[in-house]
């Protein structure tokens, strides 16, 4: 497997950049954002509750990807690891692209690094591989409704 070109951070192949690549995790960006809690009032002269949904809001959304670290040497692993972590702490968001869906860009600021396992020699080669997960938040989930179509039970799009 040649993991070029399957994941980008702010324009720079993950693999070629960082000898880095995404094991697991871009299915979090498919997942749907949580709504915000709506507007509501409790009139005391009408039945249930009289629920404002004219515009509905999306929370944040926390994206944890797995990521393998393959490198050479100690000196290579410092050397990329420290650069890696410079870019993920530079000012504004990150831009995310997971090219296993396509086209899409996400923009997201990172929030912390977890289960980091460390040297772990790779059999019958001289590398070592190295895992950990990176959570990045996506500040900003939206939904283009511009590309929002109803269809109707024969598959005819509806224009209203």
């Amino acid at each position: 497997m040649n993991p070029t070109g399957l994941f980008y951070i702010d324009g720079m192949d993950l693999w070629t950049v960082f000898s880095m690549f995404v094991e697991d995790g871009t299915d979090d960006f498919l997942k749907f954002a949580a709504k915000k809690e709506s507007i509501t009032h409790d009139w005391k002269d009408s039945h249930g509750l009289d629920v404002d949904l004219s515009r509905v809001f999306l929370k944040d959304r926390d994206i944890d990807l797995r990521i393998c670290f393959v490198v050479t040497s100690e000196a290579d692993f410092w050397l990329k690891y420290k650069a890696f972590l410079a870019q993920m702490i530079l000012p504004g968001p990150r831009r995310l692209e997971p090219k296993s869906l396509g086209d899409e860009q996400f923009f997201c600021h990172y929030k912390e690094c977890g289960n980091f396992t460390r040297f772990t020699p790779i059999k019958d080669t001289n590398l070592i591989g190295i895992k950990f997960n990176v959570t990045f938040v996506e500040i900003n989930p939206a939904i283009d409704t511009s590309a929002v179509f109803i269809v109707d039970e024969d598959g005819r799009y509806l224009v209203t």
